[in-house]
């Protein structure tokens, strides 16, 4: 059985790393498909709260520059899929529609999906790809930054604390541990806490890890992280996602907020 991998694809630009991430990641489970979804916005979609209509010319407009996207973005898929071996070819799928009904609908699917980090220079559609991948999907997502390793997996770095999502990303990074030469497991703590140890599941799948213990104080924890898995040379960083609960549709919990904003290693998370 072979494993199906959905590729967000959003803006020229980014497209090429986001391939090449979901490429690596179908070498680390062995055998996968790539699937590319390229979303193209409804005009009605981008209606603002002070508009109640669109004229035919403006509609005209945004499906014209829409059709333009979406062609640049198969001209990248197809220099790059040409390039590749392998008896499963890539798929593209190219769909009018609502970004969090698109992504649900293909996301769902999946057991993997793969999304370009949003910047300032973001598509419209890219956070509510990211958001809705990660939080309404429930599947793992590997979040991809502009120039990620070429070979990431070698060298992996867990951020852990006992919670389900923390353990939901742990057991979907167990499958993409094959090449995994160092496993570091991140662990944070506050003063007066008991040890943090390195989690059992780890140790029940037979992989060596080595614990780092992160003191939890007045430095951004988020910036433990990252800091952290660049002093151990990590490749990947493995993260449950969360959310503020008050603010679920609109805000990522703090840390999730940092490393997604200032990742420029893969992240692999789960919620």
């Amino acid at each position: 059985m072979s494993h199906v991998i959905l590729t967000l694809l959003t803006r020229p630009e980014t497209a090429p790393a986001t391939l090449a991430g979901a490429e690596r990641l179908a070498a680390l489970l062995g055998e996968a498909r790539i699937e590319a979804l390229v979303m193209r916005m409804p005009p009605m979609a981008t209606i603002l709260a002070t508009e109640e209509v669109l004229t035919k010319d403006q509609e005209k407009r945004i499906r014209d520059q829409e059709t333009e996207r979406a062609a640049a973005l198969r001209g990248v898929f197809e220099s790059w899929a040409a390039k590749r071996g392998g008896a499963k070819q890539p798929r593209w799928i190219d769909e009018e529609g609502v970004t969090e009904t698109l992504v649900k609908s293909w996301g769902q699917r999946a057991d993997y999906i793969v999304v370009g980090r949003p910047n300032a220079h973001a598509h419209p559609t890219e956070y509510d790809a990211l958001h809705a991948a990660v939080f309404v999907t429930e599947r793992p997502v590997l979040i991809m930054p502009p120039s990620p390793a070429v070979e990431f997996g070698k060298t992996v770095a867990i951020a852990w604390r006992h919670d389900k999502f923390s353990l939901h990303a742990l057991l979907a990074a167990l499958r993409c541990l094959s090449q995994a030469k160092q496993v570091h497991v991140l662990m944070g703590y506050r003063p007066g806490d008991a040890p943090p140890k390195i989690p059992d599941v780890l140790t029940e799948h037979d992989i060596d890890a080595t614990g780092h213990e992160l003191l939890i104080g007045k430095e951004i924890f988020g910036a433990q992280l990252l800091a952290t898995a660049h002093d151990l040379h990590a490749d990947l960083l493995v993260m449950g996602a969360f959310v503020h609960s008050a603010w679920h549709h609109l805000l990522f919990g703090g840390v999730t907020k940092y490393v997604l904003e200032h990742a420029d290693i893969p992240v692999l998370m789960r919620h």
